[in-house]
């Protein structure tokens, strides 16, 4: 058996035993899961403090659907990523600054965590500023992909969508920021 499908197992039995009501089995899933939530969160609002107590609303959103929650064939973190996506939209509508969901959707990382990505700071700056340009929904694909590197069907899962949807989706965000880089841009 390999050590793919032993971490699977281990993980199913994990979220039947949180499923049954399992406190222990239902913080460790916590553990393993909260870094890469928090991260998909701080990519969407950029503040800190924001995304910290966004990410614990999510898995006491979690906590308390968990009897609810079905296993199927799409992984636990896109049930997360679900509910995170649900809650940072909540957090813009309920919002008064004026920061939107359109000029803010995705923070991106900070240069010092990119240095090996980008080649200058100044370029990578400017192709921070064209993904900002790009619908709130085609980042945030861009930032489920290439960021946390979820499959298609993990993201297709988590937004709901169907994964031809989500790959089309993904194609159109990539040509798009394509043209905005080369200066072909549509306004």
């Amino acid at each position: 058996m390999s050590e793919a499908t032993l971490k699977k197992e281990w993980e199913d039995a994990l979220i039947a035993r949180a499923v049954d009501g399992d406190d222990e089995a239902f913080t460790k899933l916590y553990d393993l899961y909260f870094d890469r939530i928090y991260r998909h969160i701080c990519y969407r609002v950029g503040q800190i403090q924001d995304a910290e107590d966004l990410t614990q609303q999510v898995f006491v959103q979690a906590w308390r659907a968990l009897g609810r929650y079905k296993q199927t064939t799409s992984p636990f973190v896109a049930w997360l990523l679900t509910i995170a996506h649900n809650v940072v939209v909540s957090f813009y509508r309920r919002s008064k600054s004026t920061n939107s969901l359109e000029a803010d959707a995705v923070d991106w990382p900070s240069n010092e965590r990119v240095d090996g990505i980008a080649e200058t700071r100044v370029e990578y700056e400017r192709v921070q500023k064209m993904i900002r340009r790009l619908k709130p929904e085609h980042q945030q694909i861009l930032a489920m992909r290439f960021l946390e590197d979820l499959a298609h069907r993990d993201i297709a899962a988590a937004l709901g969508k169907s994964e031809a949807n989500v790959r089309v989706m993904q194609f159109r965000a990539l040509n798009e920021l394509r043209q905005l880089l080369d200066g072909k841009e549509h306004r």
